[in-house]
């Protein structure tokens, strides 16, 4: 899922991501989410609205998607009723379906709506049936009761609120750990009273710590842990439920890098030193609080801990957060610690709120935007005349009863906006609070079929040729068979910015040929062409360790760390000698084929075991997509990936390409380190194909703008708006 507001402006460099979003969608507190200033369910935001420019800005489409109904305003028929009832009011709305994918399987599978209401003006291309994407213009903002605004909102139905959240109870199970076919976000751990504290970690990485001396302290109450890594750190955070209030309190300082400095980027170093027998599996522990990819990891041995330093209402100590009475989600789970419950304990069907839970919290003050509410959609006219009927009888919000003749002229307004066709069957809806559900999705990054094909641009320059990139990307190709496994590698190998996307993808897809193949292109040839000689070898000195996989790791070196990562066993003396004579035939081109002995028959030792672990990273499920996480994460590509990305516009054989000093580092990294410093960008094979993907992924995935042949940082797309369109 890729999603942003239904605004975008200008983020700083050091803005938090939530708070740019929220500043994209301010909110009128009178019309605010899950109720109205009258108590009567209101699902969606009035997001107030005035141009400061003389060109009107655009309201757009939140994610892709597809129109499936269409109301053009009438700028005569808003001053008139029963549209101005309180005011002049635009009746003009798109809604759009988006289908997408936030995990893997049929359960990561997800539809949910978006609906934008009191448009002024709406784009002529924005018609029922027609696709939109994520970013595109669709109108203006209107005007509601005479103040310019938009009311905006996203429900779903029955069918996808167990996929989208993971549950349909109010609260999470605590008995279990969360979903493992999706996850996103914060890890979070769910601490039972009495869960052992130790004062200090043990050095051994035992299961009990053998530090402790006398009695072990032990919580006292329930504590909720969040682990949450940015940019190279990993903060820890505790909270435990007030006495007598549902609302959780922090307890203490958020704990940053209590347990060693930049912990997400030396993830991996961890997990070779903590988990010497299992090393990939370890760091999905570290990563995920357990081990989550079972059909390809088995953490050695089982029990082994995941001592991790956190604050409790004593102080600060070290526990075992995998511990068996330890439970483990992500924010993937909407944990209800974290202000997220379904509410659905309205039972009549009129329009006034009668939820206890939204009541209780109401007058205790307590947030509401993690409410998911179940009550009918207001938009439909099949049901006004119903919903309304509760405002004529004696309640606890009107002062008095409405009379019939009063009622009526709102039930004309109410139908003059409901929607033309409506797609949904009547009844009721979940709803989100918008900037809440934009701002917890942002972190998903899971991307579908569609959306990873995106990236991949229709036309490049590759070795000085302006070169169209066909469409190989069916049923049957790497993509198609691939970007569920690539997409399981980008959240454990904490691939899920923006940024870091781009850069990873960026590099992937230009070493895979466009991620048409897994493997480095070879040739074996009997003659020297021009002199005819009998040469019988490959184009590639280094065959039969070529570039396997989605970054093609390269050499016996890296294959054996891979390996070794992956907690295979083998005997260090063929690996030695291997890696000999790679490092002999890299000093020394001139012998580079005469003298070479990496094939398989001048090494007999090589096992089949080992030939097929080798080979598995061209042609496993597995394999292609987790080495290049490995080579991203060995390589601390992360680390160049992170700082701000400035383009700079760049002009080839008359083609315009971008390209970025984080850009650079971050592919100079896991290709050619020793270039990493360098300011003139020379060196890296490949690297102005990088550059065509690079921005490709920057416009599909971000919010950032191009610069134009002026310097002027405008431009939404890449010059030549060679994006690849795909739903």
């Amino acid at each position: 899922m890729i999603i942003s507001p239904p605004f975008l402006r200008a983020k700083m460099s050091s803005q938090p991501d939530e708070e740019w979003v929220s500043s994209m969608m301010p909110a009128d507190p009178q019309r605010g989410y899950p109720i109205s200033n009258s108590q009567a369910w209101h699902g969606g935001i009035h997001i107030k609205h005035t141009d400061h420019t003389g060109v009107p800005e655009q309201v757009r489409a939140i994610a892709d998607g597809t129109v499936f109904s269409v109301r053009q305003p009438s700028l005569q028929k808003r001053d008139l009723l029963p549209l101005n009832y309180n005011g002049p009011t635009d009746c003009g709305y798109v809604l759009i379906k988006h289908e997408t994918e936030i995990g893997s399987d049929e359960g990561g599978k997800v539809a949910y709506w978006s609906l934008y209401m009191h448009m002024k003006s709406i784009g002529s291309t924005v018609s029922p049936g027609s696709v939109v994407y994520r970013k595109d213009p669709l109108g203006t903002v209107g005007m509601v009761d005479g103040q310019n605004a938009i009311h905006f909102q996203i429900f779903c139905d029955d069918a996808n609120i167990k996929k989208l959240t993971g549950r349909e109870t109010p609260e999470l199970d605590l008995a279990n750990n969360g979903r493992t076919d999706v996850v996103y976000g914060d890890i979070h751990f769910y601490l039972p009273a009495g869960t052992p504290v130790y004062d200090s970690m043990p050095k051994d990485n035992t299961p009990v710590s053998l530090m402790a001396n006398g009695p072990v302290p032990r919580t006292k109450s329930d504590l909720f842990v969040t682990m949450r890594f940015h940019q190279g750190s990993c903060t820890m955070t505790t909270l435990h439920k007030a006495v007598f209030s549902s609302m959780y309190l922090e307890v203490g300082e958020p704990l940053t890098d209590a347990d060693g400095a930049d912990y997400e980027y030396n993830l991996y170093s961890k997990a070779l030193t903590l988990y010497p027998n299992s090393p990939s599996a370890g760091y999905e522990l570290l990563r995920f609080g357990r081990v989550i990819n079972t059909d390809n990891e088995t953490l050695s041995p089982a029990g082994a801990p995941l001592w991790r330093t956190i604050n409790y209402p004593e102080g600060k100590g070290v526990v075992n957060l995998a511990a068996a009475s330890v439970k483990v989600f992500s924010d993937a789970d909407f944990p209800h610690w974290m202000g997220w419950q379904l509410v659905d304990d309205d039972t009549d069907t009129n329009s006034q709120c009668n939820s206890p839970t939204i009541t209780l919290r109401c007058k205790t003050g307590v947030d509401l935007s993690g409410m998911i509410c179940h009550f009918p959609l207001e938009w439909d006219k099949t049901t006004v005349d119903n919903r309304f009927q509760w405002l004529a009888k004696e309640n606890d919000v009107l002062p008095e009863p409405m009379e019939l003749c009063d009622l009526g002229p709102l039930t004309d307004h109410a139908k003059a906006l409901c929607l033309a066709e409506n797609p949904l069957p009547s009844g009721r809806v979940w709803h989100f609070e918008p900037t809440r559900f934009i701002e917890h999705f942002r972190k998903c990054g899971w991307l579908s079929n569609k959306e990873m094909k995106q990236l991949i641009p229709t036309k490049a320059l590759s070795n000085g040729q302006w070169q169209t990139i066909p469409d190989r990307y069916g049923d049957t190709s790497v993509l198609a068979r691939h970007y569920s496994r690539i997409n399981k590698v980008l959240r454990k190998y904490l691939i899920n910015t923006p940024f870091r996307m781009a850069c990873f993808f960026g590099n992937a897809i230009q070493e895979t040929a466009w991620l048409t193949t897994t493997h480095e292109g070879y040739v074996y040839t009997e003659r020297n062409q021009r002199t005819r000689a009998i040469i019988r070898h490959y184009n590639i000195w280094y065959y039969p360790w070529y570039g396997r996989g989605f970054l093609q790791l390269t050499s016996p070196g890296n294959y054996y760390k891979y390996f070794k990562y992956r907690g295979y066993t083998y005997d260090e003396t063929v690996k030695i000698k291997l890696e000999n004579e790679y490092n002999r035939l890299y000093r020394n081109g001139s012998i580079r084929y005469s003298e070479n002995h990496l094939d398989d028959t001048s090494n007999p030792e090589l096992s089949a075991e080992i030939l097929n672990w080798r080979n598995s990273l061209e042609t496993g499920d597995y394999e292609p997509a987790d080495s290049a996480g490995f080579y991203w994460c060995t390589t601390q590509m992360a680390k160049y990936a992170d700082p701000e990305h400035i383009l700079e516009r760049q002009v080839s054989a008359n083609h315009i390409y971008y390209r970025s000093p984080s850009f650079w580092q971050a592919s100079a990294t896991v290709n050619l380190p020793g270039a990493r410093q360098r300011t003139n960008y020379s060196g890296l094979n490949g690297f102005i194909e990088r550059c065509y993907v690079y921005g490709s992924a920057l416009a599909v995935l971000t919010e950032l703008k191009f610069p134009d042949s002026q310097g002027t940082y405008s431009l939404e797309k890449p010059e030549e708006n060679n994006l690849r369109r795909t739903l």
